[in-house]
């Protein structure tokens, strides 16, 4: 049986300065099956409150952004943000970039560096109900009811409430 989800693995303290842009924090591997990457980031020096803003986090391989992108705040307390689309990638190795927004530049600029710490973990969404590929529910149009199947292999649907 396999681990529903994986230790916190730190990947160390980054100082981001005036000039960063996209940062490559470490490197990431999923455990397999895994839907899902947790990201702690924890604000480790620094005025309080802090005058920063937030980061846009994402995991990158080879298949590109494959579990999205975040938003995440550096608090001293430490907060814990979540990757994920619903799928598990298809490549399980990459790395944690993180992009500092422009917000954060003044302060730095002015002799704030602001210094964060990011732990990762993997692992695999928590699914409720009995499992099951197939989400059924009816809606209703202008003339009748409906039937909408929404099947677990195309997972993508519009719909449009006037």
């Amino acid at each position: 049986m396999q681990p529903k989800f994986a230790t916190w693995t730190d990947l160390g303290t980054h100082t981001f300065g005036p000039t960063d842009q996209v940062v490559d924090v470490g490197a990431v591997t999923l455990v397999e099956g895994a839907d899902a990457l947790w990201i702690r980031v924890t604000q480790m020096s620094g005025p309080t409150p802090w005058p920063w803003s937030y980061g846009i986090a994402a995991f990158q391989s080879t298949e590109g952004r494959s579990l999205g992108s975040v938003k995440a705040f550096g608090t001293p307390a430490g907060e814990v943000v979540r990757l994920g689309v619903g799928l598990p990638p298809l490549v399980r190795d990459g790395r944690l970039l993180f992009e500092p927004r422009s917000f954060n530049l003044a302060w730095i600029r002015n002799g704030n560096p602001w210094q964060l710490n990011f732990e990762v973990r993997s692992g695999v969404t928590a699914v409720s109900g009995g499992g099951g590929g197939t989400v059924r529910f009816p809606f209703t149009d202008l003339t009748n009811d409906l039937p909408f199947v929404l099947a677990a292999g195309n997972a993508l649907a519009n719909l449009d409430f006037r």
